[in-house]
């Protein structure tokens, strides 16, 4: 019986945002089988006769209502951007996995986790790239200033840095000290939602700039 439950459960699906619309996606009850009511049901049938097992519904923790009211801006920060339209490519690819992200409370952000790869058949080009201090090509170039915006916009917002790194030679687009360089399967940009409230992070490029917006709950 208990190898059968776990076959028919299916766990609950928060709400999520529409990546690119930014439209909310319900949330999808999950189910479980009641064992106990299942066997007592058994117990009473008579010989022969058809059963099915009794399930019982697991609401998921937050609903719909819970992402349409994230409206406060907790952090946003922008940074200039000038380059290549190789550069533009994976800098825009970057955004676009970033953007309309949901973080729950005590959520943790994996900037190589959201992002993915950085591959030519995901769509990223050859840009250049920072490698033992010197600048070179390398498919995903750009993509650190993604990754500097995100961190400085989480600062802002008085996120807990988990995880950052910063490059091996000074960045255009930020003061010193404040980028976060990143390198898929080896560094990364982590930080936890340590408010009360789920949070969004929409990421876009507009006039020039590439803007990174924490939306949460006013305090």
């Amino acid at each position: 019986m208990e190898n059968m439950a776990l076959k028919e459960q299916k766990l609950p699906l928060e709400p999520a945002l529409d990546k690119e619309t930014g439209e909310v996606i319900p949330e999808q009850e999950g189910c479980i089988v009641d064992i106990e009511g299942s066997v007592s049901t058994a117990l009473q049938a008579e010989e022969g006769e058809k059963l099915e097992l009794l399930m019982r519904a697991i609401p998921s923790r937050y609903s719909s209502r819970d992402l349409q009211k994230i409206t406060f801006s907790r952090g946003y920060f922008e940074t200039w951007f000038t380059g290549t339209y190789q550069r533009y490519t994976n800098v825009s690819l970057a955004c676009s996995s970033v953007n309309n992200s949901v973080l729950w409370p005590g959520q943790e952000f994996s900037f190589n986790e959201t992002v993915g790869p950085r591959t030519p058949e995901r769509g990223y080009m050859p840009a250049p790239v920072f490698l033992m201090g010197a600048s070179e090509l390398d498919y995903g170039g750009g993509v650190c200033q993604v990754s500097t915006t995100v961190f400085n916009a989480a600062e802002k917002a008085g996120l807990i840095i988990i995880e950052r790194h910063v490059h091996t030679r000074k960045v255009y687009y930020v003061a010193e000290g404040k980028d976060a360089t990143v390198s898929y399967g080896d560094l990364d940009l982590k930080f936890s939602n340590n408010t009360d409230s789920p949070l969004i992070i929409k990421a876009g490029i507009n006039r020039g700039k590439v803007w990174v917006n924490i939306l949460g709950e006013e305090d």
